[in-house]
């Protein structure tokens, strides 16, 4: 078997677009409040958050922080302890500011309420005027601190003490609100996403989310990318169940770390990205991955229907306009991956099945040569040995199309659903009506990726190296130079999309379902398709095909770890060969609704 990679990504123009300019800061001194409220007069008592608050409390003072750790703050305590750390940290503009609150949290009328151990809730005025409001202490922060950098963490979602309030109140609900519009050089993290609980973790010292983040605290990993390993140990400790929310804009310290390293970016562009469980040199290939994996079921996300303009428009840098018409598609409700298939979820498939991957029958894959820039085929290297480090929680590579599609109906079954596929050799059927595993299609993917944004990745304009995993050697539109790592990250180590998708920029190509071919015929364009499916077999069509036609080139969508920026666009296109396998091919599963 001849694989032969398909060398659209090298169809693609490049232009410029100016990034954001990131200028290296003398670190100032470093102030932190920690509060945890544990023992509640008139609501249910937390036992871990006065653990929680004094273990983060001694990791931040051995980071260096100045730290104040108050226990069981009754109102009037809270706003005293509050109003002296703003004030600490507006005596020195170059300060950095850290906020840690474990106890009950609560939203009334839209707003996100700290709790001090002496609230008593008779009705949800009494909440609102009885708890420290978090608009508040940004406010503070924006408008009296006014320092380099501050971090609020809050482990704060626990489900709403005041079960008399729930039915009655229709402004109270369990749960944080997404904080619209934070202030600038202000990084947001809870426990778990908006509306959703958090664990306490009984039988536990810490709660899930603290444990995980006293595991990475002390690491040298560029903020964003900590808390994206944060994000999945939580995600790990509760079975899925809690997933972490991150909001808010750092513009004056893009690569700032909590760990004593506190690198430049100047610092940060010349050296590796350091190790904390992401990607790490190999000086060989290895030869054995590790077995333990941290996601033992497929997360899948409910992504909504709606309508969408696919393709660029004609000023975004760097499309390829015969390849990205833009045009209107809708979408019905699907489910999606929330995250790129993992080396451990493969690793159960071949123990189960003895399958062997299109890389292993053909004796080798594509890799990547640092040297020229190009893949070549690189006898001995399969999933197994992808050429540089891996770990469970890695998403698979040199994984072909046909490999996946394979997967998708292993997996089905394992499930006791109807297969999405009838598979014969390279002949492929689907079932669009089956509700077993399958690949997204390539319209389903662009619609989830964007998220319901209309710019050039889901971020905005820009996308940095501390957003996704590519080569930051080549940023988007002469943007500033990043990190290029020189391998895969972690699954969900960045930040998710706006609707909780991991990796859609970066990391690994993902296969989709369709054959290649332009959208629409010239002259043809279709006012409104839906559900596309990729061109028939005869040519272009909006309706697409139920069969794969063997051969035919396959869509891969999102970039990979060695990609320049530009191919990570959400319009971006590339397409190989069904039995391609590479160092950066993989895929995420998609189910019906």
């Amino acid at each position: 078997m001849h694989f032969r990679p398909f060398p659209l990504r090298a169809l693609v123009p490049l232009w410029a677009l100016l990034a954001l300019a990131v200028h290296a800061q003398t670190p100032g001194p470093r102030f932190a409040l920690v509060i945890g409220n544990s023992d509640y007069r008139h609501a249910e008592r937390l036992p871990n958050t006065g653990n929680d608050a004094e273990d983060i409390a001694g990791a931040l003072a051995a980071l260096g922080y100045e730290v104040d750790l108050r226990l069981n703050s009754d109102l009037p305590a809270m706003t005293r302890a509050i109003g002296g750390w703003v004030r600490r940290l507006s005596a020195d503009r170059n300060s950095e500011g850290f906020f840690w609150y474990a106890g009950h949290g609560i939203q009334a009328g839209g707003e996100n309420y700290l709790l001090p151990v002496d609230i008593e809730a008779e009705d949800e005025a009494a909440i609102v005027y009885g708890s420290y409001p978090l608009g508040r202490l940004l406010l503070s922060l924006e408008q009296t601190a006014k320092n380099k950098l501050n971090l609020v963490i809050l482990d704060a979602c626990r489900d709403n003490p005041f079960k008399n309030l729930s039915g009655g109140s229709r402004g109270l609900s369990r749960g944080f609100v997404t904080v619209e519009h934070p202030p600038q050089d202000i990084f947001i993290m809870f426990s778990t996403a908006p509306g959703a609980v958090a664990q306490d973790g009984t039988g536990s010292r810490n709660s899930p989310f603290t444990e995980a983040f006293l595991r990475y605290i002390d690491s040298a990993e560029i903020l964003p990318v900590m808390a994206g390993l944060v994000t999945r140990e939580t995600m790990r400790l509760t079975g899925g169940r809690q997933r972490p929310y991150q909001n808010g804009s750092i513009v004056s310290e893009l690569y700032y770390t909590l760990g004593p390293a506190r690198r430049t970016p100047a610092d940060q562009a010349s050296a590796p990205l350091a190790a904390a469980g992401t990607a790490r040199a190999a000086a060989e290939l290895p030869t054995e991955l590790p077995h333990e994996d941290p996601w033992e079921n497929p997360a899948m996300a409910a992504i909504p229907g709606g309508t969408f303009a696919m393709g660029s428009d004609g000023m975004e840098p760097d499309r390829a306009p015969f390849q990205e018409f833009r045009h209107q598609v809708k979408i019905s409700p699907f489910l999606l991956g929330v995250r790129e298939l993992t080396v451990g979820e493969f690793r159960r498939f071949v123990e189960e099945t003895g399958y062997r991957t299109a890389a292993e029958e053909a004796g080798g894959a594509f890799a990547y040569n640092e040297g020229t820039g190009q893949w070549d085929f690189r006898p001995d290297t399969d999933w197994r040995r992808p050429g540089f480090a891996q770990d469970g929680d890695h998403p698979a590579v040199n994984l072909s199309w046909l490999d996946a599609v394979r997967y998708c109906n292993w997996l089905s079954g394992k499930e006791g659903l109807q297969a999405a596929y009838t598979i014969s050799g390279e002949d492929v059927r689907w079932d669009r009506s089956a509700p077993g595993y399958r690949l997204p299609t390539e319209a389903e993917w662009e619609y989830a990726c964007r998220a319901g944004t209309d710019t050039p990745f889901f971020t905005g304009q820009r996308l940095s190296t501390a957003q996704a995993n590519y080569n930051g050697n080549f940023p988007y539109n002469n943007g500033n130079r990043g990190l290029f790592r020189k391998g895969t990250t972690a699954a969900a180590s960045f930040p998710a999309n706006p609707w909780g998708l991991y990796d859609m920029h970066g990391n690994v190509w993902e296969w989709c379902w369709d054959s290649y071919g332009l959208y629409y015929k010239a002259g043809e364009e279709p006012a409104l398709v839906t559900d596309p499916a990729g061109p028939s077999p005869d040519g272009p069509s909006p309706d697409g095909p139920d069969s794969a036609e063997p051969g035919a080139l396959r869509i891969n969508r999102g970039g990979g770890w060695a990609s320049p920026a530009k191919f990570l666009r959400s319009a971006a296109r590339s397409a190989d060969y069904p039995e391609t396998a590479g160092g950066s091919l993989g895929f995420r599963l998609a189910r019906n609704n």
